[in-house]
């Protein structure tokens, strides 16, 4: 990891600045951001808006990174606008080079608008690079400390940085006098906003027309599938995809979970390094004693930037593979929760044969 906006900089500059030649708005937060830009997305498009999208990391193939209009570009779409980044002969990371490959693609396709997430933080994240239209931070939570700094107030700033002088600016309220004045002195002109409280994908629907609302544009709401994100798959047995894969995001998705669970469900859990494990694991814990599963299996998530913890709950049957853990089970089931690392995830949902396209 490699965190700062010089070699990014110098290679929008090399490249005509795609990003201004769009309406960029810029999504920040520590759960909720990739949400809130599906929403952003779906809702505009619905609208009539020709609209971009970057986030990360991909679930399945690397072009979801970069959607147009809610769908992945193509193979030959990502290669075209990769060789002009690697044309450029400039020492970059992964998730810069990612993001350059999505501002010259989605502007080659004629977007108008361009949505885009930050991988971490806010400050020093190469999506700051981008001029902008519109700033919105979804949350704040403990997180990356070793990065973005030892207090939520530190974080909080990390985020809120990625405010622009002009630019309106949206943060979701953190509930502490603290913290807002923490973001104030990084974004003096942000407006904070509590959406009601209702479901995760609700509440990341509020924020995006609010969003949309104070720039001006259209925004039609109607319910999305965001992939891995209580995306609910129909069949022998159902699915229920959850990519809850910190301690605040599984605080706040297992109460929704636990709405909707049948009587007979079965539990597909793994996840990858986490400083708080026990924090973590909390909810998911309540969850078992209270919606007792027939069945449990841990697994190792594949593909992530990390390695999967190994028997990340003690004296549960674990198998190593996720395709061969999820074909484990033995007893009759009416659904398979599959929570606890994006990375999980989107081994199922290409093991199922799924795309990851925002509809």
């Amino acid at each position: 990891m490699s965190l700062g906006l010089s070699r990014v900089n110098v290679a929008l500059k090399a490249l005509g600045r795609p990003d201004k030649k769009m309406d960029c708005i810029h999504v920040a937060g520590s759960n909720g951001k990739g949400s809130a830009c599906a929403q952003l997305v779906a809702g505009l498009v619905r609208a009539g808006y020709h609209v971009g999208m970057f986030s990360s990391p991909h679930l399945i193939q690397i072009e979801e990174r970069v959607r147009i209009d809610g769908k992945s570009i193509s193979n030959d779409e990502f290669d075209e606008a990769l060789s002009k980044v690697m044309k450029l002969e400039i020492e970059l990371t992964f998730f810069e080079i990612t993001y350059l490959v999505s501002l010259i693609a989605c502007h080659k396709a004629g977007v108008s608008i361009m949505v885009l997430e930050t991988g971490l933080g806010g400050r020093l994240d190469a999506t700051r690079s981008a001029d902008v239209v519109g700033c919105l931070v979804t949350s704040v939570s403990f997180e990356h400390s070793e990065v973005l700094g030892d207090t939520i107030e530190k974080i909080a700033q990390e985020k809120a940085a990625i405010w622009r002088p002009g630019v309106p600016m949206l943060i979701r309220d953190p509930g502490s006098a603290r913290i807002r004045n923490a973001m104030r002195e990084e974004a003096i002109s942000a407006r904070f906003y509590n959406p009601e409280k209702s479901t995760f994908m609700d509440e990341a629907a509020d924020l995006a027309e609010v969003m949309c609302k104070m720039l001006g544009y259209s925004f039609v709401r109607r319910p999305i599938n965001w992939p891995a994100r209580m995306q609910f798959i129909q069949g022998n047995p159902n699915y229920l995809i959850e990519a809850a894969h910190n301690p605040s995001g599984m605080q706040r998705v297992i109460p929704e979970i636990a709405a909707i669970l049948p009587k007979k469900w079965s539990l597909l859990f793994g996840t990858s390094p986490q400083q708080e494990m026990d924090q973590f694991l909390s909810p998911l814990d309540w969850l078992i004693k209270t919606h007792p599963p027939v069945e449990i299996i841990t697994t190792e998530p594949q593909d992530g930037r990390y390695p999967g913890i190994v028997e990340p709950i003690e004296g549960i049957m674990h198998i190593q593979n996720p395709v061969t853990a999820v074909q484990s089970f033995t007893k009759k089931t009416d659904l398979i929760l599959v929570t606890g690392s994006l990375y999980l995830c989107g081994n199922i949902l290409s093991h199922l044969g799924l795309n990851a396209d925002i509809v």
